[in-house]
Order: C-alpha cells, then structure tokens, then sequence
C-alpha cells in the first residue's frame, strides 16, 4: 500500500491544462537562455585571460587550451562543463568526465 501511494501518476500532456503548459514552457526557455548567457560569459572571461577557446558538442561545452604572455601552449588541453543551478550531467557527460579524467571541469554559475 505504501508502495503505491509515493509513485506519483505521470500527467499526460493532454490531461495538462494550456495554462501548465504555458508556465513549464516559459520555464524551460528561461532556464536555456539562462544557459546560453551563462556559456557566453565563460568564453568570454577565458578569451580575456588569453586563451584559446573552442566550442565542442559532445560531452562538454568547450575545451580551453591556456596560454601564456607570448602565445605558447601551457599544459593539455581541458574541458569545460558550463551548468546553472543544481542541473546534473547527462549520460555522455559522464562518460566523458570518466574518460578524461582530470582534464574534465564543470564549472557552476
């Protein structure tokens, strides 16, 4: 019995009124523009200290290659995981930041 009381029933999308549909797809432009501003803001910040910054697409956001005053590579290559709030990682964001190890950053805004 108690089982069945904490699974919550899945609403389906015909079931929601247009005003739920409306607030959760406000919602979640919001939270991708957030997320667009909040990557747009880090390459900017990582091109402003001199590095070099490339936008990737799988399994990461960018991957920075630091550099010193004359232009000359400092160590390998790391990637970078812009998220906002409490977001978690996806699947192959997980795998990445397993199979790069410590060349693997998320940074939180």
């Amino acid at each position: 019995m108690v089982d069945q009381m904490s699974t919550r029933r899945r609403v389906k999308k015909k079931d929601q009124s247009p005003i739920r549909r409306f607030i959760k797809r406000s919602t979640l432009e919001s939270n991708k523009a957030r997320g667009v501003l909040t990557e747009g803001v880090f390459a900017l910040d990582e091109r402003l200290k001199g590095n070099d910054v490339r936008r990737i697409h799988r399994g990461g956001d960018f991957v920075v290659q630091k550099r010193d005053f004359w232009g000359r590579k400092i160590g390998e290559p790391k990637t970078y995981e812009i998220k906002t709030g409490n977001s978690k990682l996806s699947d192959a964001q997980e795998r990445m930041k397993k199979k790069l190890k410590g060349n693997y950053k998320v940074v939180r805004h």
